[in-house]
């Protein structure tokens, strides 16, 4: 299912209301995942604003996370075999091993008990999401859109650390800074 199917569906799973879900996708009503990138990535931008000014944060929230994309193909088979080899290590070893799966960034265990990850670096980073990347929509993009890219990164960690996790917040994101600052989620071990 591709980025807009996947938007419909959450908005019609997180039950938002119909004349809201019509607001969001005002002017967009019949774009779908084959128009044209600067088409998908501007109805995004508009579709995150509406969506902020009408939602409370946490159903947002719940609503990018369910967005989530690249759950399957090599990297679940990464992330299985990493749960399969340290079902018996700690979780730090665990995540020191996830940290070296390619673009499962480098989480880290926080004093807190929560998990800080995410990708890219500091002063300019392009953002991989493939609805943005590449397009000519630069931002800045309500960061509640990231919270499809944290789902992306939780569903995967969940799977390698062998625990329930629960995206606390998106620190920072290339689209909402304009791609001046990384990537960063922040998950709560919920077992």
């Amino acid at each position: 299912m591709a980025a807009i199917q996947r938007f419909r569906a959450a908005l019609q799973e997180c039950q938002v209301d119909p004349d809201v879900t019509a607001e969001i996708m005002g002017g967009y009503e019949s774009i779908t995942d084959k128009a044209k990138k600067e088409d998908r990535a501007a109805f995004f931008v508009q579709a995150m604003q509406r969506m902020d000014a009408r939602l409370d944060a946490e159903t947002c929230h719940a609503i990018r996370d369910a967005c989530a994309c690249s759950k399957g193909g090599w990297r679940l088979k990464a992330v299985q075999k990493l749960a399969r080899e340290y079902a018996d290590r700690g979780l730090e070893e665990k995540l020191q091993a996830l940290g070296q799966v390619r673009y499962m960034g480098k989480p880290v265990l926080n004093e807190d008990g929560t998990i800080t990850a995410g990708i890219g670096d500091e002063g300019g980073f392009e953002c991989p999401c493939p609805v943005f990347n590449g397009s000519k929509v630069q931002g800045p993009v309500s960061i509640t859109y990231c919270y499809c890219c944290a789902g992306h990164f939780r569903h995967h960690y969940q799977i390698a650390l062998g625990k329930t996790l629960k995206t606390r917040a998106v620190l920072s994101s290339a689209l909402e800074s304009g791609r001046t600052r990384p990537c960063r989620f922040v998950y709560e071990i919920v077992d």
